[in-house]
């Protein structure tokens, strides 16, 4: 039962003692600690893990896009300096 909760607040980006306050306080920042429990969210520093990740993914996906527009449009050069 307790992993459920665990789980779960972890889904919904909640404080993992208590889970009612947030964890994140940005969109890759954790929080300092919990406004509800008090709990020190120092240990759960990960660096620049999650900006790597979310940098990767957007990359692939622009990287992609841009392949598949020079191929089924093959825009001319000119547009390219202009982009």
């Amino acid at each position: 039962m307790r992993h459920r909760a665990a789980v779960r607040r972890g889904l919904f980006c909640r404080c993992p003692r208590c889970g009612e306050g947030k964890l994140f306080s940005g969109f890759l920042t954790v929080g300092k600690r919990c406004y509800n429990c008090g709990l020190d969210y120092s240990f759960a520093d990960a660096g620049d893990g999650p900006a790597v990740f979310v940098i990767l993914i957007i990359g692939f996906v622009v990287v992609g896009l841009a392949l598949w527009m020079e191929v089924a449009l093959n825009p001319p050069l000119w547009l390219h300096f202009i982009l």
